[in-house]
């Protein structure tokens, strides 16, 4: 087995570069010279593995030529924090500073002069780039502020390194190896469309859609938020570092779960779902009054525009914390029951089935979407929750599954053409944002 290192994922970012983000709707930023990009990466790197107080290091680096870095599509700039002496980057600078430096809020801002060598790459600040973003990208949030527009490096365990150019992720060193990218992470959840779309189907009628908007730029906004939301409640197992599984099961169809429920939910209660259908019924009501408004409109000067974007940015966060809410309830042990209209049916399940029956699983590597020969997998090779999850999608009609392991991995199960499919490390960062 052959191990990638900075060099080659150095070398993957200037082709990405010069292809991918040559035809995007802007011109590139710049990005510092191949001596100096292998230079950062690599000092990122061993920093990653450095230890402060006996914990990883996390952090984000943006790296520039100057010290001023606007926002992406903008002239805004981003926020900073000068350092009156510039210190050299090196694996001790960064081992001192980054456990001050949140990667949730803020960046060390890193400057790589044009034609300097190595040498002169120097931390001369700290930028406040705001928690949205990061919020965006753990699918908190659907709207959020530009990314500084330049080279970002995101360092979030030990040998995984994120690049960034802007707000598109170009490539990923991770345990060694290159991941492959995905424009956008709804790609991976494809094969449950019909699923999340009998969800949406459930609440359509107390959606409020106005004339204005193509209908099916709406329709493709609603499902889109809709994937984010239910991503947003693994996220949240995820983050509060237990692991769980969730179950998502059409409307209607979670009688037919083979589990026993340790807290059953009133199905008439939908805290979670009247929280969504606010959100969606906010956002359209603002995209109206822009669209009514003409893309001439100075919505600074739009007393009502600005009262709507409010009402969106209140709702979308009242919709984010009812999903942490019903993330949380997974720390209960046993699966958290959810349909895909966003009704919470019941946590603490236990998945009654016989533990010796064998049931045949494949697993899918790269796009779920693209054919292949997937080869058959041992489920005895998993452990409990990923047994029970993939024994339940086996039996149960439209039914998927996330488990997501105490090390913070997702997995994901479906069913497709009576073969029940699995994919390991899945991506649930916010769907609407391209490779975060």
């Amino acid at each position: 087995m052959s191990y990638a290192f900075p060099a080659d994922l150095s070398d993957q970012v200037i082709a990405r570069w010069q292809t991918f983000v040559a035809r995007h709707d802007h011109p590139a930023p710049p990005l510092p010279p191949v001596d100096q990009l292998r230079y950062v990466l690599e000092t990122a790197f061993f920093a990653s593995f450095a230890r402060e107080e006996g914990r990883h290091l996390q952090f984000v680096l943006c790296c520039a030529p100057a010290s001023a870095v606007t926002r992406e599509g903008t002239t805004d700039a981003v926020p900073i924090v000068p350092f009156q002496t510039p210190r050299r980057l090196t694996v001790d600078a960064l081992r001192s500073l980054a456990p001050a430096v949140s990667p949730a809020n803020a960046a060390i801002l890193v400057r790589c002069p044009p034609g300097g060598d190595a040498d002169a790459c120097e931390i001369t600040g700290v930028l406040h780039v705001g928690s949205n973003l990061a919020r965006a990208r753990s699918g908190k949030s659907i709207y959020h502020r530009a990314a500084p527009y330049a080279l970002l490096i995101d360092v979030r365990d030990s040998g995984e390194l994120h690049i960034y150019r802007g707000g598109i992720k170009l490539a990923t060193l991770d345990s060694g190896s290159l991941q492959d990218q995905l424009a956008f992470s709804e790609i991976e959840f494809l094969p449950i469309s019909d699923l999340l779309t009998r969800g949406g189907d459930a609440v359509r009628s107390r959606i409020v859609r106005y004339g204005r908007e193509p209908e099916r730029e709406a329709s493709d906004f609603e499902w889109t938020a809709l994937l984010n939301t239910v991503l947003s409640i693994v996220g949240g197992i995820q983050a509060h570092g237990h692991g769980g599984t969730l179950l998502l099961v059409a409307p209607g169809a979670a009688g037919a779960l083979p589990v026993r429920t340790k807290f059953d939910v009133d199905e008439r209660q939908s805290m979670l779902t009247d929280r969504f259908v606010a959100f969606l019924n906010a956002r359209h009501a603002f995209i109206e009054r822009r669209l009514a408004a003409g893309p001439s409109a100075d919505v600074l000067v739009d007393i009502e525009a600005t009262r709507l974007e409010d009402a969106m940015v209140l709702a979308e966060d009242a919709l984010s914390d009812a999903a942490d809410l019903v993330a949380r309830l997974s720390a209960v042990d046993g699966a958290l029951v959810v349909s895909s209209d966003l009704r919470v049916l019941g946590f603490g399940a236990e998945i009654v089935l016989d533990a010796a029956r064998a049931v045949s699983a494949y697993e899918v590597t790269g796009h779920a979407q693209r054919p292949g020969a997937w080869p058959e997998v041992d489920s005895e090779s998993f452990g409990m929750r990923h047994r029970s999850a993939l024994r339940c999608v086996a039996v149960a009609h439209q039914t998927a599954a996330f488990v997501v392991s105490q090390d913070s991995a997702v997995s994901f199960f479906w069913k497709q053409d009576g073969r029940v499919l699995l994919k390991r490390g899945v991506t649930i960062a916010n769907p609407n944002m391209a490779g975060v």
